[in-house]
């Protein structure tokens, strides 16, 4: 129950009266961190409610066959269950002399990563006079890193750097002993540099040469696509990493080379791209400075006003980032988008993000991504900061 205060300061700034926690077979992950020790060890088959209130003591509403297999929660009323009359009148309950609840809601859909809760259960809500609002900024208070997690953080960035430098150098090496080199033989090196270094990550990374790079989430896969490097290629590699700890977060870089020397068209893109990336830490650092944290949505129209002017903006085709997870390097909290979603979400102290703008052509791409972690002295730019393009 760590996470109660915060939540319940939460709920106080933003004058909503409880946070109405649902969920039905793990269908809501932004539950996970709430839900999952209240349910450890429980089928969860049947819909579960808790009401978290802006003060005093929240409320877990479950089914009666699933009361006796939960486990004690102090500080956690239960009340149960069984018929649809009964969860209504259990509801009802719940929330008599409430008239503001946030849900895993969000307007017009605009963002799929916090509407979780599908549509008739958040009419059902309403029809009990009360008004439900998005939890979206409720329930991110809930992915703020521990001193641990960020330590775990930097511990990573440094590890995904150092097997980017490894992927880099087995090229210069492998390409001056006049030998072929292909995606997956690099894809290699860097997994062999994450085990040597303690790290794990979920998928393998990210590696790609020439036209491959134009395609944002092309993956190499042994005997089925892998590339040989060509002279005049553009290498763009992309690898994520974490400590071997269930709740460490993930560091997640690209980072962008060129075999030979660059084009003038290349090194415009280039100089565009890292422009965006710098643009959007500056919009962050901005905000701060004017005593506030700006939206999600805010900083990537920033990123992405730099794209626009320098003629690449079609090129863009994807949000500028998105938050650091634990199960993925993907996470749940703001991300940085006001194109593919409406990320109203306000960047938080506690909260890491990746940033990585980019531009794709049909003979290359070009992506650049850093991590920054939102502390309540301003954002901390966590990875390192590629000036110029790799020459392999």
């Amino acid at each position: 129950m760590d996470w109660l205060p915060t939540v319940q300061d939460e709920l106080a700034r933003q004058g909503i009266d409880a946070w109405l926690v649902y969920d039905f077979r793990r269908s809501n992950p932004l539950a996970a961190p709430v839900l999952g020790p209240l349910l450890e060890g429980n089928t969860a088959s049947r819909r579960v409610f808790l009401l978290v209130p802006r003060a005093g003591v929240p409320t877990l509403a479950v089914h009666a066959i699933e009361v006796k297999s939960l486990r004690p929660a102090p500080g956690v009323d239960v009340v149960s269950y069984s018929s649809r009359e009964s969860l209504q009148a259990v509801l009802e309950g719940l929330l008599r002399g409430r008239s503001r609840v946030a849900m895993e809601y969000s307007p017009a859909g605009d963002n799929p990563y916090v509407g979780r809760v599908d549509a008739g259960t958040v009419e059902w809500i309403r029809s009990l006079g009360v008004e439900v609002v998005s939890s979206g900024d409720v329930a991110q208070v809930l992915e703020v890193w521990t001193p641990t997690q960020l330590e775990q953080h930097l511990t990573a960035s440094a590890g995904v750097c150092a097997a980017k430098d490894a992927a880099f150098a087995y090229l210069a090496d492998r390409l001056a002993c006049g030998e072929t080199v292909t995606e997956c033989a690099v894809q290699g090196v860097i997994m062999r540099r994450f085990a040597d270094l303690g790290l794990v990550s979920a998928t393998t990374p990210n590696v790609s040469f020439g036209a491959h790079a134009g395609d944002p989430h092309y993956h190499p896969i042994a005997g089925v696509r892998d590339a040989a490097l060509a002279p005049g290629d553009v290498v763009l590699i992309d690898l994520w990493a974490k400590v071997d700890d269930k709740s460490a977060p993930y560091a997640d870089v690209t980072w962008m080379g060129v075999h030979g020397e660059p084009t003038a068209e290349l090194l415009g893109v280039w100089e565009a791209v890292k422009g965006a990336r710098d643009a959007a830490v500056s919009a962050m650092r901005s905000a701060y400075a004017a005593g506030r944290w700006p939206s999600g949505g805010e900083v990537d129209r920033a990123s992405r006003a730099v794209l626009e002017a320098a003629g690449y903006g079609e090129a863009f085709t994807h949000r500028t980032g998105h938050s650091l997870g634990k199960d993925g390097a993907h996470g749940v909290a703001v991300h940085l988008d006001d194109f593919e979603t409406s990320d109203a979400r306000a960047l938080r102290p506690g909260i890491g993000v990746t940033v990585e703008p980019g531009a794709y052509f049909q003979r290359f791409g070009v992506r650049s991504e850093i991590n920054v972690y939102l502390t309540p002295e301003g954002p901390r730019v966590t990875t390192e900061l590629q000036g110029e393009l790799e020459r392999v």
